[in-house]
């Protein structure tokens, strides 16, 4: 055997042919194609909760509120406020009308007119949520603010009326 048939047999053997191209190419692909349905499948198969804050919550002790205090609850979009008597509520930010976030307007806490405000579509509100004027049907829902164990406990599961809103301690 001659050196110049066995180099072009070692080229044979290392250069790649069409069937071999053919083979890996086509596995390559299967595997592609399996890793990605396996994907697709663990992702179809994980759940799909979504976590919802719950309804009741501690807002805290009432001596860290203020008399004429207003605390906005970021997490449940809500006003807890501490009036001139030292009364409790607990008023929603959502605008009854298109469920806009009102603004709660600072100032004199005897003027009832337009304490709080919508700022997309023009819905006043009293300082206790009756509607002033605004397209808002509506006036701002009260949550139920009771005192557990010295602690002021929020539920906003429990929308209650004029009467039953304030806390009086």
């Amino acid at each position: 055997m001659t050196d110049s048939n066995h180099n072009t047999d070692i080229e044979k053997h290392k250069s790649i042919d069409r069937r071999k191209f053919c083979i890996i190419a086509g596995s390559t692909a299967v595997g592609i194609v399996g890793a990605g349905s396996i994907a697709v499948m663990t992702d179809f198969l994980t759940p799909k909760v979504l976590r919802e804050i719950p309804p009741r919550f501690t807002a805290g002790p009432p001596g860290i509120f203020q008399l004429n205090s207003v605390v906005y609850n970021e997490a449940y979009r809500l006003y807890i406020v501490r009036d001139e008597r030292g009364f409790f509520y607990a008023l929603s930010a959502v605008c009854t009308h298109l469920g806009c976030l009102v603004n709660w307007k600072s100032g004199d806490p005897s003027d009832e007119q337009g304490a709080i405000s919508c700022p997309c579509h023009g819905s006043v509100y009293t300082r206790t949520g009756l509607v002033v004027s605004g397209p808002a049907p509506r006036p701002l829902d009260k949550y139920r603010i009771s005192l557990i164990e010295g602690k002021l406990i929020v539920d906003t599961s429990d929308i209650v009326d004029e009467k039953d809103m304030f806390l009086k301690i």
